[in-house]
């Protein structure tokens, strides 16, 4: 015998964005426009184009963040309106009590002693 528990409600079903992926990418867009950019342009012969381009990265790298963050803000609002009404049920199965006497019995095979015998004085192969 088992006790079973049911519950009913209502849920949405949507598929949502993850956060992460569109910063990280966002990031990742930033920071190859910021190369891009900047390349394009003469270095500055006192500081080097890859010192001028680290430095430059932060604004650009920044800038993909912030607008990663606001395709996926956008993209979580469309998939709102996309969602649908669904019928959950949600369940719980507890188990019955095993009876006394398995669980007496199930120790005592355990506790058992072994067949093969631990002191032997044969030599071992």
């Amino acid at each position: 015998m088992t006790n079973e528990t049911h519950e009913q409600r209502t849920a949405r079903v949507r598929r949502a964005p993850k956060y992460g992926v569109f910063i990280g990418l966002g990031a990742i867009v930033g920071l190859l426009v910021t190369v891009a950019v900047t390349t394009s342009f003469p270095a500055d012969p006192a500081v080097g184009m890859w010192g001028t381009v680290g430095y430059m990265s932060l604004y650009g790298v920044s800038a993909g963040v912030v607008l990663g963050a606001v395709a996926a803000i956008v993209a979580d609002a469309v998939s709102r309106r996309g969602s649908k009404l669904v019928e959950v049920e949600r369940g719980a199965v507890q188990p019955a009590a095993e009876p006394v006497e398995t669980v007496r019995e199930a120790t005592a095979v355990e506790n058992a002693p072994s067949e093969s015998p631990v002191d032997t004085d044969e030599p071992r192969a």
